[in-house]
């Protein structure tokens, strides 16, 4: 061979592996967008009367679960969604939530997730994507390792029967985002907080591992609801402020828009999660949308037989089936309390149209950087509206956030994926929060690994659900398990929901013996029929399915933990 023939070949060789490593990646991006506490029909297309017109393009153009499951309350989703394994594999069991003060010495309590475990922002990491997130963590850490001094007595009295260690602080920080596989974060770590920030507030929003510098680019007059003593210390100094200020919905999104332009110059697809705080509590939005709904909720009843009435429209809830009328809060009490009431609905529907237009601008994010036709966007919720307003909110399902009935569970979802999710469909395919992660490690050929971190971590305990995506029948899953401060239910091959001492627990203590509730979801949707006393085999076989889940999963009876938490259930 020739020099001139070797350099050649040399020059070739150089060229198609300079070609392959700059070809772009045809993978999907991938957009996982969570709003807090959003009621099943608080969108236009799941028949509600809040201004969304956004969302209801996103499902019209795309794909509506009509059974689609939560944890019931925000960590223990969050905490699947994350891993795809059940949230008490991953220390979120029983209703805890990812707070120093709910923070608990079991396993499957712990409050924070264990290091061990990957999440899928982790296995895309080293998959070639670029992995972005953008909102509320609220599933523990902190940087009491960087601020051992000022942050250990909050430490130690909130942690009781707990020691404060050197490991115990390196894994709180390793608990958070920058290092759980999020190469670029703008984060709220808790659960509470002022949506609204003024140049002159302090805050507790972090980029990457550093506190962020916020920008107060929008001006605002300033609604900020508070019902209670504690709000009105903690959340009412912005009420009737007017002036440039940051709010949470606002700035979350433009932050995540900023990093969707920087990786579309890049050659790797991304994955982005986008978990907005509304509208959870504090209740605080702009006033001008707040005097909208004021004006539109003059008759609850009115709004409230609309939204069953919508829902039966669309075709997801059955026009013949009984509900339960839960409307004491809007009908019942005096007209100070209705009016209350009415503020807060109001509120919260104002919450709602500003994550409805956030998601507007995303999407346009998406196209002006050409990448929303190769990307896949999953919107839902954490689960059903809180007991402040979800009696309304989730009709006419019954239930709220942290109560296992369907009103705290079910939540509205929307898939959209252009060529892949076809236009107008509505599925009613069971699927669980924790079916995102194997679905997204099914559409980025990403491999679930046997070891990670030297650890053999459990593997995702919900399924696939591309060919759902695709508009294709899927058999429910066997079971979908939930268990919440002393309640215990599963839903059986998608159509039997037992239900074990289901509601708040200092109610449910203050009855004798057990309760047991069955509801065959198929024809009794609104778990009104009780049939506990009629089957009474299935609801023997349903008991000792739970009694196994919940020995494999540690669950610690919930009489204990309020011995170490005794303010836990108020």
């Amino acid at each position: 061979m020739s020099q001139f023939t070797f350099k050649y070949i040399v020059l070739i060789c150089t060229f198609l592996l300079s070609f392959t490593s700059y070809a772009a990646d045809t993978r999907p991006n991938i957009v996982v967008i969570l709003s807090d506490d959003s009621g099943y029909t608080d969108l236009g297309t799941f028949g509600g009367e809040i201004e969304t017109p956004n969302l209801d393009q996103l499902a019209n153009e795309g794909i509506r679960f009509s059974n689609f499951y939560s944890n019931a309350r925000c960590s223990p989703t969050r905490a699947t969604l994350l891993t795809g394994v059940d949230a008490a594999q991953v220390g979120f069991g029983g209703g805890v939530v990812g707070d120093w003060v709910r923070e608990l010495p079991f396993k499957a309590h712990r409050g924070r997730l264990p290091y061990e475990q990957p999440l899928i922002s982790e296995l895309l990491s080293n998959n070639g994507y670029q992995t972005m997130m953008a909102g509320k963590w609220h599933l523990g850490g902190s940087y009491i390792k960087e601020h051992p001094k000022a942050m250990s007595p909050g430490w130690i009295s909130s942690h009781s029967g707990m020691k404060l260690t050197q490991e115990e602080m390196d894994l709180d920080y390793l608990g958070l985002p920058p290092q759980r596989g999020f190469q670029k974060s703008f984060v709220f770590h808790g659960a509470q907080g002022n949506l609204f920030a003024t140049p002159e507030d302090k805050h507790e929003y972090y980029e990457g591992n550093k506190r962020a510098k916020l920008k107060y680019d929008y001006n605002y007059n300033m609604r900020c609801y508070a019902g209670n003593a504690f709000s009105k210390k903690h959340y009412s100094a912005c009420d009737g402020k007017s002036g440039k200020a940051f709010y949470a919905t606002d700035g979350m999104t433009d932050r995540a828009i900023d990093m969707i332009k920087e990786a579309s110059t890049e050659k790797e697809p991304f994955f982005m999660y986008v978990a907005y705080r509304a509208p959870h509590k504090p209740l605080q939005a702009p006033e001008e949308l707040v005097q909208k709904y004021l004006k539109r909720y003059e008759n609850l009843q009115s709004v409230a037989d609309a939204r069953h009435e919508g829902l039966v429209e669309t075709g997801m809830f059955a026009k013949d089936v009984n509900t339960t009328n839960n409307n004491y809060m809007w009908t019942k009490q005096d007209k100070e309390k209705i009016d209350q009431y009415r503020l807060q609905a109001a509120v919260h529907a104002a919450m709602v149209e500003k994550v409805d237009e956030n998601v507007g601008k995303l999407i346009q994010g998406l196209k002006d950087t050409g990448e929303y036709e190769n990307t896949l966007i999953l919107y839902f919720s954490d689960n059903g509206a809180a007991s402040h307003i979800g009696d309304l909110m989730n009709i006419p399902y019954k239930g709220v956030k942290a109560l296992l009935w369907e009103g705290g569970a079910r939540t509205h979802a929307i898939a959209n994926w252009p060529g892949v999710t076809k236009p107008g469909t509505i599925t009613d395919n069971v699927v669980w929060v924790g079916d995102i992660v194997p679905t997204i490690l099914e559409i980025t050929d990403t491999t679930f690994p046997e070891k990670f971190r030297g650890e053999t971590p459990r593997k995702p305990d919900g399924r696939s659900v591309m060919a759902t995506l695709k508009g294709e029948k899927m058999a429910p899953p066997e079971v979908i398990f939930n268990n919440d401060k002393g309640q215990q239910s599963v839903v059986y091959q998608g159509r039997w929901k037992l239900l074990i001492e289901a509601g708040w627990y200092l109610q449910t203590l203050a009855k004798p013996g057990i309760a047991y509730e069955l509801y065959d979801l198929d024809n009794d949707p609104g778990e009104t029929n009780n049939l506990a006393s009629q089957k009474p085999e299935l609801v023997a076989k349903l008991t000792a399915m739970c009694d196994k889940w919940r020995i494999e999963n540690e669950i610690v009876d919930y009489a204990e933990i309020i011995k170490i938490k005794p303010n836990d259930p108020y």
